[in-house]
């Protein structure tokens, strides 16, 4: 079995954080705002409060089987053959994540910093960054992460703070959107924003067991739910919404109106630093997880000779949309919006079938 260290329950709720809140970097903001108007601040704490109570009933199957990955869960509930295509669509699923998030990223860099230069060049750079991450392995990954969250919260605080003079109020107005009965719709939808923190239960014996599982799984998400709708509702204050629908990047938006005089502008530099630093972990942490799963599926004890073939997979992925458009109306909308059909129902399908069966692992105290 593979062997990818440990680390502490801080180390691994920063992990676990700077994963979730990135996409609020990108477009998920425009397409919430979009969806349900000067809602979308409260949509998304729906959809976390959904995805906390998919996360506690995942949390039930990891309790059966204490000190067992989610990999050795699905060998043991579905057998070794079934067991095995489970843990590869987990496989896949993260190369597409890897791939689609890489690709998001490339786009806007692309249409907001680096108009000209070609995309294989950034992709290629970004890619090589993220490889020797993997390459390090996940305590390096996790501790890093650490240190990127500290530097993302500071700057983010200040993207958010520094716009107040241009903030209005009835900007929010009317309270429920477009109504009460499309934020529900769109909040229920988009519980697979919040979806990624299933790969803690791949990870389970490298945060110290069941017990750091659910406790940095919950305060990951309560975390990363407020962060996010904080930053929606700074959107929308600062924009109307019919505007805010339109930026393709409502913080890099924000960030860029901030001027105070000639000699405090260009505020939006901040937000770029942060915006690869959480991009880089979170691809990082996608792509060691692919190929972290594969390994684990067929007993590899050591991930780092995959790491070329992933990386060429991931790369694939990366080139297969042909505009952002694309990449937004389908790998995007994929992973925001449907994306919890794999990383909540095959496991909660797992531990139905466990109950039916009568599987369980050996009793620890929890």
């Amino acid at each position: 079995m593979m062997k990818e260290g440990k680390f502490g329950t801080m180390e691994a709720v920063a992990l676990t954080t700077i994963v979730l809140i990135t996409k609020a970097f990108y477009t998920s903001i425009r397409v919430l705002v979009k969806a349900t108007s000067t809602s979308a601040w409260f949509a998304t704490l729906i959809s976390c409060s959904v995805s906390i109570l998919l996360f506690l009933l995942v949390y039930l199957l990891m309790k059966r089987f204490p000190n067992k990955e989610l990999v050795e869960i699905f060998e043991i509930v579905t057998g070794k053959f079934i067991g095995k295509i489970l843990a590869l669509i987990f496989s896949a699923y993260f190369v597409y994540y890897a791939g689609s998030s890489l690709r998001e990223f490339v786009e806007m860099i692309k249409a907001y910093v680096l108009p000209y230069t070609p995309p294989s060049a950034i992709i290629f750079v970004f890619l090589a960054v993220v490889v020797f991450f993997a390459y390090v392995g996940l305590e390096g990954i996790a501790r890093m992460s650490y240190i990127s969250l500290i530097i993302v919260i500071i700057g983010l605080t200040l993207i958010l703070i520094l716009p107040l003079p241009f903030y209005n109020v009835d900007n929010l107005f009317p309270l429920a959107g477009y109504s009460l009965q499309t934020t529900l719709f769109s909040g229920l939808l988009r519980a697979s924003a919040y979806s990624d923190v299933i790969f803690l239960a791949f990870i389970i014996n490298a945060i110290h067991g069941v017990k750091q599982f659910k406790k940095v799984g919950l305060t990951s998400l309560a975390l990363s739910g407020a962060i996010i709708s904080v930053t929606i509702l700074c959107s929308i204050l600062a924009f109307e919404y019919t505007q805010a629908s339109e930026n393709l990047s409502a913080l890099f938006q924000l960030s860029r109106n901030i001027y105070f005089n000639r000699f405090f502008q260009r505020v939006e530099s901040i937000f770029i630093f942060i915006w690869v630093v959480a991009s880089i972990m979170n691809v990082a942490l996608a792509f060691y997880m692919s190929a972290s799963i594969f390994c684990k599926t067929f007993k590899i004890p050591n991930h780092r000779p995959s790491l070329l073939p992933f990386a060429f997979c991931t790369f694939t992925v990366t080139l297969l949309p042909q505009s952002l458009s694309e990449v937004v109306e389908r790998n995007v909308l994929f992973l925001r919006q449907y994306s919890a059909v794999i990383t909540y129902l095959i496991p909660l399908l797992v531990l139905l079938l466990s109950l039916i069966r009568g599987k369980k692992g050996e009793k620890i105290k929890i």
